[in-house]
């Protein structure tokens, strides 16, 4: 099935552009975006929280009080884990929270969300962006002329630095180059803006199923 999406030439006229939708997943487990989603999540979480155990606290190992005869409950030391000032029970400590998806689960969950955004008119493709200079201005007058609206992500087909530098300080705006993208960052934003040559790498990459 093709879907029309809007398109700029060099010549800088927006028109339309035909795109096989069929090459990307139509369907996918809620749960598989879902899991993309909490990988991406988890991997930035730092994980370097740290409170003491009651082995870790400064202080004496003496017991409070006799054990028996004093009318109230028996305590060892004032590190106990009830009392103020005393060790944390089950204390959580630096860790790692990240985990990986397999391969394929993560290839699905890709084509799915682009098939979505595809689904959804929130792609636009451009022959060639153009900036060949970091210009702000110029990505900004780039955008008006597509008429994207709200978040967008930015895919070129190989890294230019003139661009990154030209749109990293536009609020809003996410750069990725076509290798790199992933169903997190495509499900962040809200139109996703490919070159034409990262489009047709996509399709090829996804051709195979």
């Amino acid at each position: 099935m093709s879907t029309n999406v809007p398109y700029l030439d060099n010549s800088g006229q927006l028109g339309e552009r035909a795109v096989n939708a069929d090459v990307f997943r139509r369907r996918a487990r809620k749960v598989l975006l879902k899991e993309a989603v909490v990988m991406a999540e988890a991997r930035k979480r730092v994980g370097t929280h740290a409170v003491l155990t009651r082995a870790e606290i400064s202080g004496t190992t003496h017991k409070m009080y006799r054990q028996k005869g004093t009318g109230t409950a028996r305590k060892g030391n004032r590190k106990a884990p009830q009392l103020r000032g005393g060790g944390v029970a089950f204390a959580k400590k630096p860790r790692d929270y990240g985990f990986a998806m397999p391969k394929k689960a993560r290839r699905a969950a890709l084509a799915a969300a682009i098939r979505g955004k595809l689904d959804d008119n929130e792609v636009m493709v451009v022959a060639g962006f153009g900036i060949d200079a970091p210009k702000t201005k110029d990505f900004v007058a780039l955008q008006k002329s597509l008429g994207v609206e709200g978040t967008c992500l930015i895919v070129p087909a190989a890294h230019s630095d003139a661009l990154w530098r030209s749109c990293r300080n536009v609020q809003g705006v996410g750069y990725l180059v076509a290798a790199d993208l992933n169903a997190y960052d495509v499900l962040r934003y809200g139109t996703l803006v490919l070159e034409e040559a990262a489009l047709a790498s996509l399709e090829e990459r996804f051709t195979d199923g």
